[in-house]
């Protein structure tokens, strides 16, 4: 595969993770202390979410490209704590397929390797916000 087309698949993870970190802190900060558990999980994921961002900016200008900060318009989830964490489980599973998807369309062995870093960690996010949901 071409660098120019990696770097696009980066980049569409890129996009991916902005609109992981401005829903999850904005909904952690709405949701504050009437979902006390709910709002520090949504903070704590964003820091790993933004770690995530900050990898796929670096290998996207290692291949010779430049970060999009472009982001598709933010569905926020609903009005309610449980109606956040909803949404952010629908956005763990679109990360979770984006990243299988992409782990095997690219065959740069650096590139892959931290791709399955992230996508490891976006499974265990998923399963934190289940349960975080059924316990609510």
């Amino acid at each position: 595969m071409e660098k120019e087309k990696v770097v696009e698949l980066l980049n569409q993870d890129l996009s991916g993770e902005i609109e992981a970190i401005l829903v999850y802190m904005r909904n952690a900060v709405v949701a504050g202390d009437a979902a006390c558990r709910a709002a520090r999980g949504l903070e704590e994921i964003a820091l790993d979410e933004m770690r995530h961002a900050e990898w796929l900016s670096e290998l996207i200008v290692e291949l010779g490209g430049k970060p999009s900060m472009s982001h598709r318009e933010l569905d926020f989830g609903g009005k309610e704590p449980r109606d956040f964490v909803r949404r952010v489980v629908e956005l763990e599973k679109e990360a979770i397929a984006m990243y299988r998807e992409h782990i095997s369309a690219i065959d740069l062995p650096e590139v892959k390797a931290k791709l399955e870093h992230i996508l490891r960690e976006e499974e265990w996010h998923l399963e934190e916000f289940e349960e975080m949901l059924e316990d609510m």
